[in-house]
């Protein structure tokens, strides 16, 4: 389980509240995307039919669900809270990875896992992944009367000179999603 520092502020590395954000899908999750300090954010958002503490708990315990994931092949516990994370890209795009330090905080009601990216002695490079060194982001997880608000925001580079990122950052939105409802035991029920 994580064992992760509270704080009260938002991580300060990513999109503030009053971005501008650009549409790219609404259906069966809600993605959104933007540029902050030239740098392309997306987040992703839908309901999922479980309580917020199932849901958190459930991230918190990440390493414990990679079986029940179809998008992250890997997720390797380095420390308390350091995660190596191997996401699955299909061929013949090569696999992604990074490996980050979560913070763990409560804003608005909400459960919110930031994460930044670091080097680790325990997750050396693969030649055959693409390291995503810049890769930040964070998950919060707010009550939705019986279920969860999920919204996963995300540095939406997918490296390697992908030709059609805003595909890979759909698809990723919507993975994602689905990933967690599933390790939740349930399904998206709407965005």
């Amino acid at each position: 389980m994580f064992l992760l520092s509270f704080g009260l502020a938002a991580h300060a590395g990513l999109p503030p509240a009053s971005a501008s954000w650009s549409l790219l899908a609404e259906s069966p999750v809600k993605i959104e995307c933007t540029t902050f300090e030239e740098r392309p954010y997306c987040r992703a958002t839908g309901i999922i039919g479980a309580p917020s503490d199932k849901a958190a708990t459930t991230f918190a315990e990440l390493d414990k669900h990679v079986d029940q994931m179809e998008a992250i092949t890997m997720v390797k516990r380095l420390e308390p809270d350091v995660l190596h994370i191997v996401m699955d890209y299909p061929w013949p795009i090569n696999d992604r990875d990074y490996v980050a330090r979560f913070t763990r905080s409560e804003q608005d009601g909400a459960q919110v896992f930031a994460w930044t990216p670091i080097e680790h002695a325990g997750a050396p490079v693969d030649p055959k992944i693409v390291r995503l060194p810049w890769l930040d982001g964070e998950w919060r997880f707010a009550p939705d009367g019986e279920n969860t608000r999920v919204t996963y925001l995300w540095e939406a580079d997918p490296g390697g000179g992908i030709p059609d990122a805003n595909m890979v950052r759909k698809k990723a939105g919507l993975f994602a999603l689905t990933d967690i409802a599933t390790a939740c035991g349930t399904t998206i029920l709407s965005p």
